[in-house]
């Protein structure tokens, strides 16, 4: 246990960045899987790890909300464009899965 009496922050910090990034994980996980390339595994890991930076910096630099919701902007923004280009890859994964 650290002397500066931050653990709570340190927790909060830890939470919401598993918070935000779990999700992208999982979204691009399951796109890749679905559509069967790797572009999905890699947008997933690099909006996670944008949003792990933009949460630490964000609450170092006394961000509110509405300013780290920018991220989760652009990263729904570029998933979309990816599912629009990998369109029928992902249909046809979804046609396989679901009857």
């Amino acid at each position: 246990m650290s002397s500066n009496g931050d653990e709570p922050h340190d927790l909060r910090l830890s939470w919401s960045i598993l918070a935000g990034a779990l999700p992208l994980l999982v979204i691009g996980f399951t796109a890749s899987a679905l559509a069967n390339r790797l572009v999905f595994v890699a947008w997933g890991a690099a909006f996670a790890a944008v949003h792990a930076g933009l949460v630490r910096y964000g609450r170092h630099a006394g961000w509110r909300r509405p300013a780290l919701a920018i991220g989760a902007l652009a990263a729904l923004g570029s998933f979309a464009v990816l599912a629009a280009w990998h369109r029928e890859v992902l249909t046809l994964g979804l046609s396989a899965l679901l009857p």
